[in-house]
């Protein structure tokens, strides 16, 4: 009796080694918010069960970025001893990713056969004759002489279908934001229309533009000795700002920092005066918000709020004739407020 206690005492892990779970590493570099290395290996084991002994370790290096196009990537690197392959994997979300991952080492791991270097790179195993010359599978379960043949994962899990690139996908893109229309409130006393357009790159999350802006002429009229006196006020604005989104795939939101300079040119004219035009230049800071939605992965629509501080504010006048005296007399036309804030939209092209 207790040599037959001893005896079930041996081979009992035995049996705990043959159901082990899946002999995986798994390294997994994700953004926020998605899955964690755990929750993808839980899942593959789930789907892979126990699993036959093999003599090396599966390992994988995943990567998932999201560049400005708003699509997920999945960059999976799998090692099986001396073999490795590399998959690229495009996803609408992390969670399909790390679904498309768990699915792709479980069909590794549940394997029957060696595996091949075309086995990592994405194809499904290779599978053997069906028994007794049949086209069809067995369906009254395996003979005493057949082993049972594991079902595999993929009929119950649908994962993005893979493709086999040289290297990563690209990180940066080039963007241009035409048409942009502007309404600013400031620094001029009246509300200002204006158009533009903008040039830039992104780069994983972060975007960078230079931008222009050129706005409707503003005339103010000034009565003085009797006579009206038109003053034509032009402006131009050119500048750049960096924005980082914080989130969103389809719909981003980003704050951005930006600075500009202002050129304006003012031109008066009337009664005994010559017309001249004097110019004044500025620069302003400030910080701002933009949202964008993708309409296609080379096109998104943007929407902003800028709000700015001017470093200097300029005083518009005008020298009209004076009664009684030969000297002119400046009159003062207008003073730049000290902050301005702008709403813009625009169309944004991605290459």
């Amino acid at each position: 009796m207790l040599v037959l206690l001893c005896a079930a005492g041996m081979t009992y892990p035995g049996r705990v080694t043959a159901q082990s779970t899946a002999p995986i590493e798994l390294k997994w570099n994700a953004l926020e918010g998605c899955p964690s290395a755990d929750t993808v290996l839980a899942r593959v084991h789930k789907i892979a069960g126990s699993t036959r002994a093999t003599p090396n370790t599966l390992r994988a290096d995943a990567t998932v970025t999201q560049p400005s196009d708003g699509l997920f990537r999945l960059r999976l690197k799998i090692e099986y001893g001396k073999l490795a392959a590399l998959r690229n994997i495009e996803g609408k979300s992390c969670k399909d990713l790390a679904g498309a991952t768990a699915v792709a080492l479980a069909l590794l791991l549940s394997s029957d056969e060696p595996l091949s270097e075309r086995d990592l790179a994405g194809s499904l195993p290779t599978t053997g004759a069906t028994p007794s010359g049949s086209e069809e599978p067995n369906k009254q379960g395996p003979t005493p002489n057949q082993p049972e043949t594991r079902p595999r994962a993929a009929a119950t899990t649908a994962a993005p279908t893979p493709s086999v690139e040289a290297g990563p996908p690209r990180r940066w893109h080039g963007l241009l934001v035409a048409p942009v229309g502007a309404l600013s409130v400031g620094p001029l006393q009246q509300v200002s229309r204006g158009l533009g357009l903008a040039a830039g790159a992104s780069f994983d999350h972060w975007r960078f533009l230079a931008e222009g802006k050129l706005w409707a002429a503003q005339r103010e009229t000034i009565g003085n000795l009797g006579n009206d006196y038109e003053v034509s006020l032009d402006r131009f604005t050119v500048g750049a700002r960096g924005c980082r989104s914080l989130f969103g795939s389809r719909f981003e939101f980003a704050p951005c920092v930006l600075m500009s300079v202002h050129h304006l040119s003012v031109r008066g004219s009337g009664p005994s005066l010559v017309s001249e035009t004097d110019t004044v230049t500025w620069a302003a800071v400030g910080i701002g918000a933009q949202a964008r939605l993708f309409v296609a992965p080379w096109l998104g629509l943007v929407a902003g709020v800028d709000g700015e501080l001017q470093l200097s504010r300029p005083e518009v006048g005008i020298s009209l004739p004076a009664a009684g005296s030969p000297e002119p007399t400046a009159i003062p036309v207008e003073q730049l407020a000290p902050a301005a804030a702008t709403i813009s939209v625009g169309s944004q092209w991605i290459f």
